[in-house]
């Protein structure tokens, strides 16, 4: 897609599309797209387009209603109008339902008969974690499991207790574990697990500490849910390396 300059060109001189937002805290979220135009403006046309350009989600033909299409049909609040100028009036999106499918890239395209532009952005819908846990199992007097778990984030999270880390992606949302199996004659007494789960692209961090103590089997705080085995028992990870966890 390309600019052309000259009398009659149209010009995106901005667009505004929300780097983030979380779900949950507003109803809607509104995605404009500013324009300059002059003398021939036949044929003008505001589509915006969603990941890939192939289809638009949305069309506005000036002098005709908007239309909303693709996965925000019946997502876009048709009445809104962005300016009281006639040939800017239905050039932004104001999006309601908002979940993290709507997540992604977002193209406004700005065309007439004669010329035509666009603009990229990115948008996230981010989905904090409803669940997070560090915990510690003791199997026997001289091991203990360390296992990190968290669900219900989005964007993919990444945790920082050991490696290899699991996701799993559940209607929309994704779980992590991390865990590993440490020896109690390495530890120090007591010794402090830290883990931390991040969303980079929500600039997201959370953290969870326990103290241990190594030494004989006694009552936990803390048990592991079946669900938490499962995932610490696919990720497999088993060694004295503890690079990512901070030792007291």
């Amino acid at each position: 897609m390309q600019l052309t300059t000259g009398l009659n060109a149209v010009k995106i001189v901005k667009i505004v599309v929300p780097e983030i937002i979380q779900y949950g805290l507003q109803d809607a979220v509104i995605l404009d797209c500013d324009y300059t135009y002059s003398n021939n403006t036949s044929g003008l046309v505001v589509k915006w387009f969603f990941k890939n350009k192939a289809m638009p989600v949305y069309q506005w033909i000036v002098s005709q209603k908007p239309q909303d299409m693709g996965i925000l049909r019946g997502r876009v609040d048709l009445t809104y109008l962005a300016s009281s100028d006639p040939l800017k009036m239905h050039r932004a999106l104001r999006i309601v339902k908002l979940n993290t499918d709507i997540s992604g890239d977002y193209t406004c395209v700005v065309s007439t008969f004669m010329d035509e532009d666009s603009k990229t952005k990115q948008m996230i819908v981010f989905v904090p974690e409803t669940n997070f846990r560090l915990i510690q199992n003791k199997t026997d007097d001289d091991t203990v499991n360390v296992i990190c778990a968290a669900e219900g984030a989005f964007p993919a999270p990444n945790l920082t207790l050991a490696t290899p880390e699991s996701l799993k992606l559940v209607n929309g949302r994704y779980s992590a574990v991390a865990s590993v199996t440490l020896l109690d004659e390495d530890l120090p007494s007591p010794a402090e697990f830290i883990c931390t789960l991040r969303i980079p692209l929500a600039n997201y961090a959370v953290r969870k500490e326990a103290i241990y103590y190594p030494g004989p089997i006694s009552t936990t705080p803390a048990m592991p849910t079946a669900a938490d085995m499962q995932l610490a028992a696919a990720v497999g990870s088993r060694g004295k390396n503890i690079t990512l966890i901070k030792i007291a």
